[in-house]
């Protein structure tokens, strides 16, 4: 439809009269005989009012000020309708108020970030927090500080960055973050309206396509999980606490190390665990087999002191108080103990890197090779999606299809 039928004017709203006796002032945007009408705050009564050139009569006692605020209304409306000209654009008089009325506001990219990363801490996000300001700093790095615009982040710059972080020896999986995190702000602030939708650069920088973020088969055999078990360590040294964490990983449901470490003596109850996680909030619970029931009482006498003391030695009441020194402490306890399973793997002859996430893929793994059903299996590791299953269970699966092509041999 072309926009040479769109007229915009202000008049005296005669359908409602006021106390006072006046009638409202409304601006009524007309095209193709649709009629839509706004206020915009004033009212006037009839007998100041000029029909013929719709503005208050030379005896109103307001007349410039009622000019003024009218004449800026029209203006806005008319300049909206010949920027949908300019860009070709159809629209109805519906999306003509919309539009007008909740322009884009105005915000550049790190300060957007800023308050994206205040928001995270503030809501206890302290890990997505980091994610955030890792990725904030990268770019200000790559700016050399000097703050953008969202239409500035269009695919050329996109470009330029990722030349820059390959330069700087960043992974596939690391820049994949990176960018993901990017395309996470970009959508939020154009929910938001600080970026038009027009603008969106991920369309044409396909995030998936550009990065290759498969990794190598994480999941190991039952048989392996014994000989973990049986490597001898010294019941007082940090290896044996790495040793302990990964086992109960495995024989509790595939429980994340986080969650491990959040978990108090309260949360056991009957033999089971209730927890809920820490990644998506889901609660859960699970029915302890004897080797994780063995590996929680082990650690009783150390560490129970009330029903709310925490079970495993990682985190302290007293010390751990805020999130984020909650979460720095379980980050330095995991790299520790990612580092001790790595040697404890190679001690056990198993070519595969071991870490605590490896004991999550192989739960999912042995249950997969029992039969169990993907939809179960996702259940019990509280994942939102089976999708997300199916992640953990492909090595399995090509497994699975390169040994029945054995039998075409």
């Amino acid at each position: 439809m072309s926009t040479e039928y769109t007229t915009v004017a202000v008049i005296l709203f005669k359908s409602k009269i006021l106390a006072n006796g006046e009638h409202p002032l409304m601006l009524r945007v007309s095209k193709n005989r649709v009629r839509k009408y706004i206020s915009i705050g004033l009212s006037c009564h009839p007998k100041f009012w000029d029909e013929k050139n719709k503005l208050p009569k030379k005896t109103h006692p307001f007349k410039e000020k009622f000019d003024s605020i009218i004449s800026k209304a029209i203006s806005q409306y008319k300049d909206k309708i010949i920027d949908f000209k300019y860009e070709g654009k159809d629209f109805t008089p519906d999306v003509l108020i919309s539009v007008t009325n909740n322009p884009s506001k105005k915000i550049t990219i790190f300060k957007y970030f800023e308050i994206k990363i205040n928001t995270l801490k503030e809501s206890k996000q302290i890990g997505n927090s980091k994610v955030y300001h890792d990725t904030y700093n990268q770019l200000k790095s790559f700016n050399q500080s000097k703050d953008i615009t969202f239409s500035q982040l269009d695919f050329n710059y996109l470009n330029r960055l990722e030349n820059h972080f390959r330069s700087k020896g960043l992974t596939d999986t690391a820049m994949s973050v990176r960018f993901r995190t990017i395309r996470a702000l970009f959508n939020q602030a154009i929910s938001e309206n600080y970026v038009k939708k027009e603008l969106y650069p991920f369309d044409k920088f396909k995030i998936s396509e550009r990065f290759n973020t498969k990794t190598k088969k994480k999941a190991i055999t039952k048989e392996e999980i014994k000989r973990i078990e049986a490597v001898i360590l010294d019941k007082k040294s940090v290896a044996f606490e790495a040793q302990q964490f990964f086992l109960f990983s495995y024989y509790g449901q595939g429980i994340n190390f986080v969650d491990i470490a959040k978990l108090r003596w309260n949360n056991l109850i009957n033999g089971r665990i209730f927890y809920k996680r820490a990644k998506t909030g889901n609660e859960l619970s699970f029915k302890l087999p004897i080797p994780a029931l063995n590996i929680i009482e082990y650690w009783k006498p150390f560490t129970f002191k009330t029903s709310n003391s925490y079970i495993f030695p990682i985190l302290d009441d007293e010390i751990h108080i805020t999130p984020t020194q909650i979460h720095n402490r379980v980050h330095k306890v995991l790299t520790r103990v990612n580092k001790d399973l790595k040697e404890i793997g190679k001690t056990a002859n198993i070519e595969t890197p071991i870490t605590s996430y490896v004991a999550r893929h192989t739960f999912a793994t042995v249950l997969k090779r029992s039969g169990v059903s993907t939809a179960i299996i996702s259940e019990s590791m509280g994942h939102q999606t089976e999708s997300i299953t199916q992640t953990y269970l492909k090595s399995f699966e090509n497994s699975v299809i390169d040994e029945a092509m054995e039998y075409l041999l």
